[in-house]
Parts: structure tokens; C-alpha cells; sequence
């Protein structure tokens, strides 16, 4: 079970969280808690501030933090010897957070080890004040430290978690905890190298955590509480009338949370995904609701027809970037360098066209942009269009719907929307494609009345996707 930041922001999340846990009690939770709602922004801003050896706004940074966890300590708690204990155990991690941060002061820079530790504060305090809440609700519970068995490695800047070392490590150190208590609580999205240095999963990492652990303990199911009722069809931000999905597979969640869906991390799914475990996507808010359970393949309803189309994902601040040389006629090594550049500045490639002497990619905006062009103009003339949206329409049933493409080409293109680029393969349960930033709201309201709301099925069987 993990909770994410906007599950645990305040007392009365926090008692919600702790009901729902001890009505699971008997199936022996382990749940992965990220940091309270806005912690981490927070750390990040006093890292800044250290950087900039600015001592008195990093100090009022971390008193307003450690208030914050003492006032909440104050609402959940009762005052006993287990409390003064906890007050003591957070003073101790703040105290380390100061030094951390101090250090950072004195090198006038952010160093990767020392910003890690900085923070994996938000989710060391968190769960020490759940874990402490829930005793107090007659649960047997005990806060387990992630840092004892999930173990990555960088590669470059990316993480790379060491599923094997995970595997073995988490069921050694695990154990105990499941013998001897209800429920065992730990941090989602710290880490150590396999060095035993700190490290981190990347923001929003916790669900991954959750999903890692899942897989590593052979768990019956993995569920993300956040504070949505489930997947839903479309950004609820744009589309008010969006729908929490009652079920999807592991591929439809695998491109939505990839392009740009708000409620998985991207990488979750992997792990539950090779081990066959199922995901439930489940509101803390609103725990009564059914949310929505990722699947290995799709079980609709007896007499229920599902759309086509499950539901629509975009990802913002995307640049589109087209290379244009003749040597793309001649030499496949053009493509490589290409691609070997942007690999060595980090540059995660969404989707791909290319031509006889064209080559167009979207990337992520970045601060690093200017260089990255010069790179690439080695290759050939570089024309950048900024200010992008990847848009992407999900379904496992759009396998069988051979003009559904078409259609959403015409679509768009009677609303007076410019589509700059496709992308899809021939059986593949998704199409991409790239607009302006302008055009986002007006595209993902078409796409979601055209063909979530509005397909109907004719007499004759045939889907009609608008009228």
C-alpha cells in the first residue's frame, strides 16, 4: 500500500490513511509512504538557498518544516513517553538535514550524494509519524528503513534500481517485520548505491518503490492511494466530465503513465508487470470508490462494451527538433551520432519521424537546449520548434479499429488543428502525436467527447466515433 504526499498533507489525511490501513490489517500491509505534501519542494528550495550561502533562509525553511511535523505530531499524538521518544527521533533527523545542508553552504554547490541525503528527509519523518499514529489505533506496526534494501545504481543521471540485490535483501530484512507486527511501514522514494551511498528514485519515485517491493516480496497486489478515484479517461484539469476507469491493462498504463498521465510514476508498472501483479489505483479521499485495477489483458463487464479509446495523455514543454543533411541518404551512421548525442546529454526521445534526408525527434525542454543544438548541427541543419504538446490515445481495442487513425487526422483537421507529427506502429494499442501548446485544451475536449463519451455502436455493429 503506498501513500502518496497529498495522502499524508495533513491530520485529517493522515487519520484516513490510518483507517484504511487497519481495516487491511489482517492481510498484513507493507505500506510505503512518501513525504507530507510539499516537503520536498521545500528541501529542493533550501538546497537553492544553501547553494547561494543565503544560512537565514535556510534556516527558516527548516523551522517551518520541523513545525509543521511537531504540530502534526501534536494533532495525531497524545502525550506519552513514545511521544516525547518521536519528537526526539525528528529533532535527530532535522539536526542531520541542518549539517547537510550546512556542508552544502561551505562548498558553495550541490553535491549528488549530499543533495540525496537532503532529500530523503521528507520520507524519514513521515513515516516515522505514521508508524507512531497507527500504534496508537491498536495496530501493531513498526517503521522499517528502505535504505536496508533498495540498492541502485547510476548509469549517467539515470537510476537504475538492482532488482536482484532488492529481491534478496528485502525478504531477509523483511521478515521479521511480518512476523512480529500487523503492518510494517517504510519510505518510498529513497535509496542507497550498491556502495551504500544515498541515492533516490527520481520525484514521484515512492510509487515506485511500492511497485519494486511488490515484485520483490511476491505481494497478491500493489495499490497507489493518491487523491484521484483511479485512472481516469482524461486530465479531470481540461475535462471536467473525465471518468475513473474500472480496469486497464499493464500496456495501456504503460503508455499513459510514459506520455504524461499525473497518477503513476512511469516506471512503475515494469516490475508488477513481469511479475504478473496486479496494480490498484485507489483514492485515500475517497476510499469507498472502486478505483481502477491494472491487468494483464483486458476482462470488460458481461454485457458491457468498453470504448475503443480508454483515455487520452499529454505531455507538455516538449521541443521538436528536425535535422536536415543529405548524409541521412548515404550513411546510417548520421542516425547514430544523432542518437549518441542526445544519449550523452540526458535526452529522453518521445517520438521519431524520419525521411530520406529528414529527421524530426521530440524531446523534453531543457536549461542544456543551446548545447544540444550546437551537437546536433554537426550532423546537419537543426530547425527547432518549441512550445509543443505530445498527445497520445490510448486503448488495447484500437488493434482492431484500422480507420480510427484517419479519422482522428480528419478530426483534428476540421477543428483547425496542425498535427506536426505522427507516431504508431502497425497492432499497436496507442497513437501519438504532436501539436502546438495552444491547441492542448481544445484537442483533449474533441478527443474525449468524440471518442469517450460519444461512440455509439450502430444496429449493424459497426462503431460510429462522432455524428
Amino acid at each position: 500500500m503506498k501513500f502518496g504526499g497529498s495522502s499524508v498533507k495533513n491530520t485529517a489525511a493522515i487519520q484516513r490513511v490510518g483507517k484504511i490501513i487497519k481495516q487491511n490489517g489482517e492481510r498484513k500491509p507493507l505500506v510505503v509512504v512518501s513525504a507530507l505534501g510539499g516537503i520536498t519542494d521545500q528541501l529542493i528550495e533550501a538546497l537553492e538557498y544553501a547553494e547561494k550561502q543565503n544560512s537565514a533562509k535556510v534556516e527558516e525553511i527548516v523551522n517551518r518544516i520541523e513545525k509543521r511535523h511537531l504540530n502534526l505530531i501534536e494533532a495525531l499524538l497524545s502525550e506519552s513517553e513514545n511521544t516525547v521518544k518521536l519528537k526526539e527521533a525528528i529533532h535527530t533527523e532535522l539536526e542531520k538535514l541542518r549539517i547537510l545542508l550546512g556542508a552544502t553552504e561551505a562548498i558553495r554547490a550541490q553535491s549528488k550524494r549530499i543533495s540525496n541525503a537532503v532529500l530523503s528527509t521528507g520520507e524519514l519523518l513521515s513515516s516515522k509519524i505514521l508508524n507512531a499514529y497507527l500504534n496508537t489505533l491498536g495496530v501493531t506496526s513498526e517503521c522499517a528503513d528502505a535504505r536496508k534494501f533498495i540498492v541502485v545504481s547510476y548509469h549517467g543521471d539515470e537510476v537504475v534500481p538492482q532488482q536482484k540485490t532488492i529481491k534478496k535483501q528485502a525478504n531477509a530484512y523483511l521478515q521479521r517485520y511480518f512476523d512480529q507486527y500487523d503492518v510494517t511501514v517504510t519510505q518510498g522514494f529513497i535509496a542507497v548505491t550498491q556502495q551504500g551511498a544515498p541515492a533516490t528514485l527520481g520525484r514521484d519515485g515512492s510509487d515506485y518503490t511500492a511497485s519494486l517491493l511488490g515484485a520483490a516480496l511476491d505481494c497478491e497486489e500493489i495499490q497507489i492511494w493518491s487523491d484521484v478515484d483511479g485512472i481516469l479517461t482524461a486530465d479531470p484539469s481540461i475535462v471536467s466530465e473525465a471518468k475513473p476507469l474500472e480496469s486497464m491493462t499493464f500496456d495501456e498504463a504503460c503508455e499513459l503513465a510514459y506520455f504524461g498521465a499525473r497518477v503513476l510514476h512511469p516506471a512503475t508498472i515494469q516490475p508488477a508487470l513481469e511479475n504478473g501483479i496486479p496494480v490498484r489505483v485507489l483514492n485515500s479521499s475517497r476510499p469507498q470508490e472502486k478505483g481502477t485495477v491494472i491487468v494483464a489483458e483486458n476482462s470488460p463487464s458481461a454485457g458491457q462494451r468498453a470504448s475503443r479509446v480508454k483515455s487520452i495523455a499529454y505531455k507538455e514543454n516538449i521541443t521538436l527538433l528536425t535535422i536536415e543533411s543529405s548524409n541521412l541518404l548515404l550513411s546510417p551512421r548520421v542516425m547514430e551520432q544523432i542518437f549518441m548525442s542526445l544519449y550523452r546529454m540526458g535526452k529522453k526521445v518521445y517520438a521519431v519521424s524520419k525521411s530520406a534526408t529528414k529527421v524530426s525527434i521530440t524531446i523534453e525542454n531543457g536549461t542544456d537546449q543551446d548545447n544540444l543544438i550546437r551537437e546536433l548541427s554537426k550532423q546537419g541543419r537543426v530547425h527547432v520548434e518549441p512550445n509543443k504538446v505530445i498527445v497520445t490515445v490510448v486503448g488495447e481495442d484500437m488493434r482492431s479499429s484500422h480507420d480510427l487513425s484517419w479519422q482522428i487526422i480528419r478530426m483534428l483537421d476540421q477543428a483547425g488543428i496542425s498535427i506536426e507529427l505522427i507516431s504508431q506502429f502497425a497492432d499497436q494499442i496507442s497513437l501519438t502525436f504532436i501539436i502546438d501548446e495552444t491547441d492542448i485544451e481544445k484537442t483533449v475536449h474533441l478527443l474525449h467527447k468524440r471518442l469517450v463519451e460519444k461512440e455509439v455502436t450502430t444496429e449493424a455493429g459497426n462503431v460510429q466515433y462522432w455524428q
